[in-house]
């Protein structure tokens, strides 16, 4: 082999060499495409978790913002028309001051419905403030079972906002008075 055949080769080795490199950094880039397009997609679902987490955070600074009610009594009795009633003192404990709250009760075996002074259905105050109480007057079926539970729902909107909370609260009434025979009414 003379010199020329000589250079020849060595062009085919390195020319083989360098397809061979060529190859094996084209696999790598491959697997770096594939690890960048996994990272990518990781940073997405993380930014996906983050906005989630901050919309939880918003909520509950929200819901923490809100009002808290607290039953103050709840008796069981019976009205001027001889039903049996539940009578219940409510208090706004905390929250800023609402624009408006409506109260409702929650049908069951043993409520009937909310007493509004007006009509049955849900009652509507207006501005109210934490210390403010109401009261409430739920007529119960005529063949309740004790104990009775009275669930009753606030839909509160906020007065200087947009913003509106649900709270429930339970009533549980103590034992049963007859306010007919002591001539007391409910107004």
């Amino acid at each position: 082999m003379d010199a020329g055949d000589w250079i020849s080769l060595g062009g085919g080795v390195v020319a083989g060499a360098a397809a061979g490199i060529a190859i094996w950094q084209a696999m790598l880039a491959k697997r770096s495409a594939a690890s960048a397009g996994r990272q990518a997609v990781a940073a997405e679902q993380q930014v996906a978790i983050m906005a989630l987490q901050l919309a939880h955070q918003v909520e509950d600074r929200d819901d923490a913002a809100g009002p808290r009610f607290e039953v103050l009594a709840a008796a069981l009795t019976d009205d001027r028309d001889r039903r049996d009633v539940i009578d219940i003192l409510v208090a706004q404990t905390l929250g800023g001051e609402l624009a408006s709250v409506s109260v409702s009760a929650r049908r069951s075996d043993n409520v009937a419905v909310l007493l509004n002074p007006d009509s049955s259905g849900p009652v509507r105050w207006g501005v109210t403030a934490p210390g403010s109480t109401y009261k409430l007057r739920v007529l119960l079926t005529h063949n309740y079972v004790t104990p009775v539970n009275v669930v009753l729902d606030f839909d509160c909107t906020e007065a200087n906002g947009e913003r509106t909370w649900r709270r429930t609260l339970t009533a549980t009434p103590k034992a049963f008075k007859s306010s007919w025979r002591l001539g007391f009414t409910f107004k």
